[in-house]
């Protein structure tokens, strides 16, 4: 743990220059590559898709894996999907070199994939959304992420929870993805386990007890995937370049790239998220604008409520750029299945 402490200072002592002075949707600031390792600060809700439970067995995705443009595209979707294991995850950075904004991404589980004449297997994000472009242009450059824009309205819940509700630019049909969708592409409430002042008692001159938070707090770290047998590396294939309104829809090349993270916290709490997508774009029809399937849980296989934690305090890190034959192993986005975290001197 030590060991771990002393890399994460070290690595938290490289700052990346700003992306932006004005980092909006509406700003004329033009875009600057900000080059890994980036330092972040957020919070993170996520949860696992597991066999016959968002992985599903017959390996069969849905439409709604890709996005629209990405799905045009042979390249971007390159590979044999294998399942095992995957994640939708929910960011609110309140940091980063490009400032704050909100991001929601799918992990639907481990790709095979040739590389110098080996099969190599996998996790992949396939389909990535963020609030703001300026997080579009560099993560398309230099991860080969496929980000589009979204915007996000997130509601604080009196249980200590949050619910989010997200509405693409890229499902209206607009091919220059100008605009919101009208209704939400995807929607969730994160609840934990011990509601916030579970206990809440107060008789004036009498007696005022208020429990605060009860739910216990527990070490994760990154390391676990290790033990678990897990290679929780990311790799992403060549991404299109698209006109679109931002202007942010670019490429990182030709090249396949990697993402190894790690990370670490010692206040992890346990809670579950609700993903009811009632009044969610596609509901009446059973798909959306772009073909993306309406499914009530919004993922095929996904019960009503799913097992989440919530990581506070949680540092991120991952590794510095270095090329591996047609590949560039890149520092990036650890997916943790099942938290909700509040970083700091996070890295990715």
């Amino acid at each position: 743990m030590l060991l771990w402490g002393a890399f994460a200072a070290l690595l938290a002592s490289v700052v990346a220059e700003p992306g932006c002075n004005n980092c909006t949707n509406e700003s004329t600031d033009p875009y600057v590559l900000v080059p890994a390792p980036w330092t972040l600060k957020g919070t993170i809700y996520s949860t696992f898709l597991l066999p016959g439970l968002g992985v599903p067995l017959d390996l069969t995705l849905p439409n709604k894996t890709f996005p629209p443009l990405e799905r045009q595209y042979p390249n971007s979707t390159a590979g044999t999907y294998v399942g095992e294991i995957g994640i939708i995850q929910l960011v609110r950075y309140t940091e980063s070199p490009v400032g704050p904004y909100d991001e929601m991404f799918i992990v639907p589980g481990f790709y095979d994939y040739q590389r110098g004449g080996k099969t190599e297997r996998n996790l992949r994000i396939s389909r990535i959304y963020v609030s703001q472009k300026y997080s579009v242009w560099n993560a398309r450059s230099t991860w080969n992420q496929p980000k589009h824009l979204a915007r996000f309205n997130w509601t604080s819940n009196a249980d200590g929870g949050e619910s989010v509700k997200v509405y693409p630019f890229d499902t209206t049909g607009d091919t220059t993805e100008s605009g919101p969708s009208e209704k939400p592409w995807f929607q969730m409430t994160f609840s934990p386990l011990l509601p916030e002042n579970l206990v809440d008692i107060e008789l004036p001159g009498l007696l005022s007890l208020k429990t605060g938070d009860l739910n216990p707090k527990i070490p994760f770290s990154s390391a676990l995937y290790g033990l678990l047998g897990i290679n929780a590396t990311l790799t992403q294939p060549p991404l299109p370049t698209h006109k679109d309104a931002f202007g942010a829809l670019v490429n990182g090349g030709p090249v396949w790239k990697d993402v190894v993270p790690g990370e670490y916290s010692n206040k992890t709490i346990l809670g579950t998220m609700n993903m009811d997508q009632t009044g969610g774009d596609g509901e009446e029809t059973g798909v959306n604008a772009v073909g993306d399937e309406f499914f009530q849980n919004f993922w095929p296989g996904v019960l009503p409520r799913t097992t989440s934690v919530e990581a506070n305090s949680i540092q991120r890190s991952g590794t510095l750029p270095a090329p591996y034959q047609s590949f560039h192993g890149i520092s990036g986005i650890q997916p943790v299945f099942g938290l909700q975290r509040h970083m700091y001197d996070t890295k990715s």
